[in-house]
């Protein structure tokens, strides 16, 4: 930056300062400081000022998030070719199978356009999360699905129950996958990240397997989405499970005694197990780290098939990264769709000089459910 521009900078900096009431400033700190003092006195007795205080402190932490995050930076600029390990004995070849969660209460009111309804839809929000304000619940911070979302889920739930173990699934590779999702051949495991929308996808769409086997859900905070608005904070904690309260509704026919399930620390009937849940992603996060975690992870399981519930950005940037470079598939620019289902086969390798390498075969992408968004 040049002197003048400096200097010209300092100039307006020096008006707007001029401008403050310091005293009605000091004022304005010291009655939010005598507030939260009061919170937090008053949290030892009180319910209504411990979530007061979580809630504060939640949309603090989010919205730092949203200004801070650098998650998609600081990532190697000349990394290797997976192909430089094609050639090589492979360690580990496993299946992984991407399935996307269904809209968000977030996507309901951001993502459909700014035309004449978006205000609409903004009060709205805004209204559902003022009704919750005094809870551990929000409508925007780590959304929950929408209408919308639930009805995707369960579209999802039907084609896994009725279609996914079909013998007239065409390909092979998609015969394969879908008995893997139905649970009905090989091993597999289901996991999904830390974000409600996700962990709520997933608990509906494998609802018959899960009331079936009496398996858990690994929750993985690698997964957790790699953007910076607030729908991507999550709520749950280190080692807590995703909250899910009230998702039995959204299940046609359950039946505690039906399924054998009970009722666990998610506050609903689906078994969670968070012992790879971090908690949130802190602020200097390197997504790139993440996506690796997440391919250690997969090859180190004795199951076969790994089946991950988790979202968009994240899917589409674990593609980019461990597809060869030479690769033209769509996924490396689409998104999966809403509750897609797209699988892929990951080979890892140790290089002579690059060390632990990942390489997903481009051959053995197989659409199962939906695909990409157009």
């Amino acid at each position: 930056m040049s002197l003048s521009a400096t200097a010209g900078l300092n100039t307006r900096l020096t008006a707007l300062l001029a401008d403050v009431d310091l005293t009605a400033l000091l004022a304005t700190i010291f009655v939010l400081m005598g507030l939260y003092l009061a919170l937090v006195v008053a949290a030892g007795t009180s319910l209504t000022a411990r979530r007061i205080l979580f809630k504060a402190s939640l949309f603090a932490r989010s919205v730092a998030h949203l200004v801070l995050s650098k998650e998609k930076s600081g990532w190697p600029k000349n990394r290797p070719d997976p192909d430089a390990i094609k050639g090589l004995k492979f360690e580990t070849v496993k299946r992984v199978i991407f399935v996307r969660h269904g809209e968000s209460t977030w996507n309901d009111v951001f993502n459909r356009g700014f035309g004449p309804m978006f205000p609409v839809r903004l009060v709205h929000g805004l209204v559902q999360e003022a009704g919750v304000l005094i809870s551990r619940s929000s409508y925007f911070v780590d959304s929950p699905l929408s209408k919308l979302g639930y009805k995707q889920a369960k579209d999802l739930r039907v084609f896994l129950k009725e279609q996914a173990a079909a013998s007239t699934h065409p390909g092979d590779a998609g015969a394969a996958d879908a008995a893997a999702l139905a649970g009905v051949t090989g091993t597999s495991i289901v996991v999904a990240s830390n974000l409600r929308r996700a962990v709520a996808t997933t608990a509906i769409g494998f609802y018959d397997r899960l009331a079936r086997t009496q398996e858990k859900v690994y929750v993985l905070s690698c997964l957790q989405e790699m953007a910076r608005n607030v729908d991507a904070y999550a709520l749950a904690g280190a080692r807590e499970a995703v909250p899910l309260d009230g998702i039995e509704e959204h299940i046609a026919g359950y039946g505690l005694e039906a399924s054998g399930l009970r009722t666990g620390d998610s506050g609903s009937v689906i078994g969670l197990n968070s012992h790879f849940n971090a908690g949130n992603k802190p602020i200097k996060r390197n997504g790139m780290n993440s996506m690796t975690e997440f391919a250690e992870w997969a090859v180190a399981q004795d199951a076969d098939t790994i089946i991950a519930g988790g979202h968009s950005l994240w899917f589409k940037e674990f593609f980019k990264a461990f597809l060869p470079k030479s690769s033209l598939h769509k996924c490396k620019k689409k998104k999966i769709a809403n509750c897609g289902v797209v699988g892929f086969t990951i080979q890892h390798a140790k290089h002579p000089t690059h060390g632990d390498m990942f390489r997903i075969d481009p051959d053995s992408i197989d659409v199962v459910y939906l695909g990409f968004d157009k």
